[in-house]
C-alpha cells in the first residue's frame, strides 16, 4: 500500500492502548542510525478492513522515511494523540486516502507537541 511499517505483535503479556490510529515516536535500540526518536503515524488492532483473522499488532509507519530498514530491529514506540478509532473501509482505495490523512495530522501534531510530554501512556510498546 506504499507506507512501509515496523510491526509490533500483541500477545496480551504488555498492556496495548485501545485499537486506533495514534501519533507518536519509533526509537531503534540497536544504536543504530537514525539516533533518537522517530515521527511515526502508528496503528493499534488487527486491520479490519481485510478479511481473515488477523493478530492484533502495532504498526509503526515513520513519517517522510521509506528507506528504513527495521526487519529484525528491537524498537520502542511511544504513543502520544490518538488520532482516530479503527475503521473497516469498503475500499483499500478509501483506505490509502484515509492514510495519507493520517500521517499528514500525525505529523502534524508532533510537530506543535514536540517535548509537550503528554504521552498518552508512560510506558512503551517493544518489539523487533
Amino acid at each position: 500500500m506504499g507506507f512501509p511499517t515496523a510491526n509490533i505483535p500483541t500477545d496480551g503479556s504488555e498492556p496495548v492502548p485501545a485499537d486506533g490510529v495514534y501519533a507518536g515516536w519509533l526509537r531503534r535500540l540497536d544504536g543504530q542510525e537514525p539516533f533518537g526518536p522517530m515521527p511515526a503515524a502508528i496503528s493499534v488492532g488487527t486491520n479490519p478492513t481485510f478479511p481473515g483473522h488477523r493478530q492484533r499488532r502495532v504498526e509503526s509507519h515513520v513519517i517522510g522515511r521509506d528507506d528504513l530498514d527495521l526487519y529484525g530491529v528491537q524498537i520502542e514506540v511511544t504513543l502520544t494523540h490518538q488520532l482516530r478509532e479503527t475503521v473497516k473501509f469498503t475500499s483499500v482505495e478509501d483506505l490509502v486516502k484515509t492514510l495519507r490523512h493520517d500521517i499528514e495530522r500525525a505529523s502534524a501534531v508532533l510537530r506543535s507537541s514536540s517535548g509537550s510530554g503528554d504521552d498518552l501512556d508512560p510506558g512503551a510498546a517493544r518489539g523487533e
